[in-house]
């Protein structure tokens, strides 16, 4: 990630080769509507980031906003409910860009965490519903990248092959050329 603001859109400029997105419904329906299809959402997103991550395994959670006063930021930075009161840093969205408008940079906090497949639940189910944002699960040792969205998930996957994950959960995938 480096120089790059930890979301999927900015990192997919910079890790395509290494990029997958997964729709959380059938059909790409961004939002759920029913019990069942908030199910169906939580164990998509369960299932592949059980491919990206092994349970106990560190875990490095980033939030990222596009930034407001310091008041502002502190009152916002959360993650399912518990506040991050690290420091915060400024990363670019497109190093190419920065500074020209204010959606170019977004303040990003981060915490130090272990992968728990139904602890996230609440997380996927927040950023389904679009109350959270902007939340990205990294880990150190495969380098493998989780960016839950409100209607799927980009991944960045450095453990496996692309085409392995894509083929196992292939119904899951954008039918558009650009993928997304």
């Amino acid at each position: 990630m480096g120089d790059v603001a930890p979301v999927g859109h900015a990192l997919r400029q910079y890790m395509r080769s290494n990029w997958i997105r997964f729709h959380s419904l059938p059909g790409s329906k961004r939002y759920p509507e029913s019990e069942l299809e908030v199910h169906e959402v939580i164990s998509r997103h369960c299932q592949i980031a059980s491919e990206l991550f092994v349970p106990g395994e560190q875990l490095y959670a980033y939030q990222s906003r596009y930034p407001l006063s310091r008041r502002q930021t502190n009152a916002r930075q959360s993650i399912a409910g518990r506040q991050l009161r690290e420091a915060s840093l400024e990363f670019p969205v497109n190093p190419e860009t920065v500074a020209r408008e204010d959606d170019d940079v977004l303040v990003t906090r981060a915490l130090v965490t272990t992968w728990k497949p139904d602890f996230y639940d609440r997380l996927v189910q927040e950023i389904a519903d679009d109350l959270e944002y902007m939340v990205t699960l990294v880990s150190p040792a495969s380098k493998n990248v989780y960016c839950p969205y409100d209607g799927g998930m980009d991944i960045f996957v450095f453990s496996r092959g692309v085409p392995e994950l894509e083929a196992k959960f292939s119904a899951w995938l954008s039918g558009r050329p650009d993928r997304l």
